[in-house]
């Protein structure tokens, strides 16, 4: 299930409304959680019943994980031990599948299929259980408590990636917030107008610019119309997904933190991967960078810590190298940029810096987007051919007004969009919140007329 099916909208958040709010009447922040717990797994078993049993599995053996190795004499072992059996479980369901189909393709089929978000909470406990051992926040006591972090629904199938640090203080006792709740509310509304009337109007552009380009018959114009297009859209949809989600912890009473922050702004690579889905960027500081000696030690070690984290950045996304190439390709840029020096970009005009980054990721959504190295190639040589030839997406003239709508908004100075922190819940204006609100009749109008509607990251 996703946020915007209609399912959703009409079933599954008014019965969680209501029993939040009656829950919050009890003064019990326990119920709470037990109903929190309830929609989710509800939520999660709707769209995927069959995997709702690992989910489940994989939350008390971490739970039971933690609360067993914080008081055991050789916790390294015992930490080092758990997560490799939380990697070995993602290993089995996303990438054992694939890595056979490379070596022995008659042994494969195509009905293969991965539990929704498993990446996501295989990281949430990963980074559960290393906090755990760093003392930077003690282990659950209660069961109900974990499950209900690591079970949410908000953050469960596309993240963000929360960290149970940030939520414990929340799950053990939170009160009815108003503002939080008004503010969670609007941060909803924004995403789901955000998806639907940006991203998925948009979505015919680019799959049908994918599939001309592998059937040999796209143009110059046609590539860049349809790169721009899935850039526009992979961003309005997965900002749009963690504004939804934001939106949806703040009605029950969590803050998450931002996990977009208008990446498309960003002047070099660097900065582009502090402003694009900030969570990830942050675990891979975090738990994998910093560990590696991050930028401690030679130059040589330092570019070696970047490939490794992008090299696995590209892998956790998906598996297929089409996915190991985009990550890479960012490193490599994030390599040449330390070899220039962090002052080169404040020297260049920022209009050049803004068309270098942007240039750079456009060519790294061609190898995420397509299916295959090969396909991006191709779209890549239609890209710089220079064939021209009369336009074949311009029979979706709807989807370049959406096109153009969402580049401007991309495009436009921060200083126009201030970014709507969870700290400053009051900071959107009642104007603004009717304009969401005349929207959302507009993207409810769409749904109902079967508008296309997955999110591109559901599936990792």
């Amino acid at each position: 299930m996703v946020f915007t099916s209609l399912s959703f909208i009409f079933l599954i958040l008014p019965i969680f409304l209501a029993f939040d709010f009656f829950a919050n009447l009890s003064n019990s922040t326990r119920l709470r959680n037990a109903g929190l717990l309830f929609i989710s797994l509800l939520f999660y078993f709707w769209g995927e019943a069959i995997s709702i049993v690992l989910l489940v599995a994989l939350g008390f053996i971490n739970y039971l994980a933690a609360n067993f190795f914080v008081n055991c004499k050789k916790q390294k072992l015992w930490l080092t031990t758990f997560i490799v059996f939380n990697l070995a479980v993602l290993f089995q369901f996303k990438y054992a599948y694939w890595l056979i189909s490379l070596f022995l393709p008659s042994l494969t089929s195509k009905s293969h299929s991965i539990p929704p978000g498993l990446s996501f909470f295989t990281f949430h406990a990963i980074s559960y259980l290393i906090d755990i051992y760093r003392k930077q926040t003690p282990p659950a006591k209660k069961a109900l408590n974990f499950l209900t972090y690591f079970c949410m629904f908000p953050h469960l199938i596309s993240g963000p990636i929360v960290r149970y640090a940030q939520v414990k203080d929340d799950l053990t006792k939170r009160g009815y917030d108003q503002q939080l709740f008004m503010f969670g509310l609007y941060r909803f509304l924004v995403g789901l107008n955000k998806k639907v009337l940006i991203a998925n109007l948009i979505t015919n552009l680019a799959d049908t610019a994918f599939s001309l380009s592998s059937a040999g018959h796209l143009n110059f114009f046609d590539a860049w119309i349809g790169i721009a297009a899935y850039t526009v859209q992979i961003y309005f949809d997965f900002s749009g997904y963690s504004d939804m989600a934001i939106g949806l912890a703040a009605m029950a009473g969590f803050r998450f933190e931002e996990n977009f922050v208008r990446p498309y702004s960003s002047l070099n690579i660097r900065e582009f991967w502090r402003r694009w889905h900030i969570s990830l960027s942050l675990w891979l500081r975090d738990y994998l960078y910093f560990p590696l000696g991050g930028n401690k030690g030679s130059a040589l070690s330092v570019y070696r810590n970047l490939i490794v984290v992008f090299f696995l950045c590209g892998l956790w996304h998906g598996a297929n190298l089409t996915f190991i190439f985009w990550g890479l390709w960012h490193g490599l840029f994030l390599i040449l940029e330390r070899l220039l020096g962090g002052r080169f970009f404040e020297k260049i005009p920022k209009i050049l810096a803004r068309v270098y980054t942007l240039l750079v990721v456009l060519i790294g959504w061609v190898f995420f987007r397509a299916g295959t190295i090969g396909e991006a190639f191709i779209y890549l040589k239609n890209m710089f051919s220079f064939k021209i030839s009369p336009l074949i997406l311009n029979y979706f003239p709807s989807a370049f007004i959406f096109l153009f709508v969402g580049i401007v908004i991309c495009l436009l100075p921060d200083r126009l969009f201030p970014a709507p922190a969870c700290r400053q819940e009051g900071n959107f204006s009642s104007g603004a919140f009717f304009l969401q609100a005349i929207l959302t009749v507009f993207s409810i109008s769409l749904l109902l007329a079967g508008a296309r509607n997955p999110f591109i990251y559901f599936n990792f």
